[in-house]
C-alpha cells in the first residue's frame, strides 16, 4: 500500500495516475478525490489529523511519500517563530510523525519504504529560503536514523531531490526570481515531472535502495 500525503499537489498527481495502474493508494490531502478502484482518498482540514488515519490502516507492507511542501520565503532576520513552525512542521514533522505510526507494525512484516521529497535549491541553499532548508535537511537525518536503526527489518528509506516543476510553490515566485533560477538548471526550463513515479516504483521494488539522494534536477547547480 502506498500511502500519498500532500496528494493534491501537481507532481503528487503525476504519481498517482501512474502509481495507481500497479499498487494500492491511500491519498491524504485538503480537497482532492481521485477515482479508481486501487484509490481510497482521506480529506483532511489540518495535517494534524494524520497520525489518526496512519493509525486506521491496516496493511502487511507501506510505502510513504509526503509531496507537501512549504517555504515563507524571508531573510533570516525577517524569520518569525511563526514561519519556521510552519515550514518545519510541513516539511519534516509530518514526516517524522509518519515514520513513528509505521516503522513498528512494519518491523513485523519486514517491508516498508520511506521516500521522502527535497529540493536541489533547498540542500544546497539559497537567500531567503533558511527554514525551508532547515526542513529539508532535517529529512535526510531522519532519513539516516531510519537506515541505521531499522534496515535490517526490511525498511529502507531514500530523498528524491527535486529541481524546478510547475507546483504552487514555484508559481508563487515571482518573475526575476524565476528566470535566475532556471538559468542553474542546465535545460533552462522546467522538469518534466513524467520522471518522478518511475523512480519511486524502482525503489519500493528493490530493497538494497537504501538511503540515497536521487537528484532529479535537469542538473542543477
Amino acid at each position: 500500500m502506498i500511502i500519498i500525503c500532500g496528494a493534491g499537489s501537481k507532481l503528487a498527481k503525476h504519481s498517482i495516475e501512474y502509481l495507481s495502474k500497479s499498487h494500492k493508494l491511500v491519498t491524504i490531502s485538503r480537497f482532492e478525490k481521485y477515482s479508481g478502484n486501487n484509490i481510497t482518498n482521506f480529506n483532511v482540514k489540518n495535517y494534524s489529523e494524520l497520525p489518526d488515519i496512519l493509525k486506521t490502516l491496516k496493511a502487511k507492507d507501506y510505502v510513504w511519500i509526503n509531496f507537501v511542501g512549504h517555504s515563507s520565503n524571508d531573510l533570516l532576520v525577517n524569520t518569525t517563530n511563526e514561519n519556521m513552525d510552519i515550514d518545519l512542521d510541513l516539511n519534516f514533522n509530518i514526516n517524522f510523525q509518519a515514520s513513528k505510526i509505521l516503522i513498528p507494525s512494519m518491523m513485523q512484516h519486514k517491508f516498508c519504504r520511506f521516500i521522502f521529497i527535497s529540493s536541489s535549491r533547498a540542500l544546497d541553499g539559497d537567500i531567503g529560503i533558511f527554514s525551508y532548508k532547515l526542513g529539508k535537511k532535517a529529512n535526510l537525518t531522519l532519513q539516516e536514523q531510519i537506515v541505521m536503526e531499522y534496515s535490517r527489518f526490511g525498511i529502507t528509506a531514500n530523498t528524491l531531490s527535486l529541481g524546478f516543476y510547475d507546483t504552487n510553490l514555484w508559481q508563487s515566485l515571482d518573475e526575476k526570481l524565476k528566470s535566475k533560477l532556471l538559468k542553474r538548471a542546465p535545460t533552462q526550463k522546467l522538469s518534466d515531472p513524467s520522471c518522478i513515479a518511475p523512480v519511486i516504483e524502482l525503489i519500493i521494488n528493490h530493497p538494497t535502495i537504501n538511503n540515497n539522494l536521487f537528484k532529479l534536477d535537469d542538473g542543477f547547480k
